[in-house]
């Protein structure tokens, strides 16, 4: 009886599980790692671009950032001017307007201040006239007769009424 060996090498088998295993390996190789291995190269490709265009992007859009911000800092201190200008010359106009005011309300004042002395002045002359004609009337008629008390309450009288009349 012939006992059997649960544990032999069989050259012949060996040989071809070998080489079935080599077989696999090139097939494997050629036709799975490889189209694999491309197919990750060019995901890794696609990634990659992906990145440098978005580093691109964020970089443009941190660019226009800044120039933004600048334009409107310029914008801020060009208004800030603008308005500091426009303050000014507001304010100059307004001291020019106000001191021509002044200057025609002085003048005008003084114009009223020469009449208002030049109608006293005629007024006064009027009156010192009106009253020495009457004097002078009161004199003539005086001289041309003698006065009694009832004549010379009567020109007192008469006296007092025309300067009544020329005032």
């Amino acid at each position: 009886m012939e006992s059997q060996q649960l544990v032999s090498i069989a050259p012949w088998t060996l040989i071809f599980q070998i080489c079935n295993l080599l077989l696999l390996v090139f097939l494997f190789k050629k036709f799975l790692f490889k189209p694999v291995t491309e197919i990750l190269e060019k995901r890794k490709a696609e990634i990659d671009v992906q990145y440098a265009e978005a580093e691109k992007a964020e970089n443009e859009a941190k660019a226009l950032k800044v120039n933004y911000e600048q334009k409107m800092s310029n914008a801020r201190e060009e208004a800030d001017r603008v308005i500091k200008t426009a303050t000014e010359s507001a304010n100059a106009l307004s001291d020019t307007i106000v001191s021509k005011a002044r200057s025609e309300a002085d003048s005008l004042k003084r114009r009223a201040e020469n009449e208002i002395e030049l109608e006293r002045r005629k007024a006064f002359d009027d009156v010192k006239n009106e009253i020495g004609d009457i004097a002078l009337e009161i004199a003539s008629q005086v001289i041309d007769r003698e006065i009694s008390q009832k004549d010379h309450e009567t020109f007192i009288d008469d006296f007092i009424r025309n300067v009544g009349e020329a005032s």
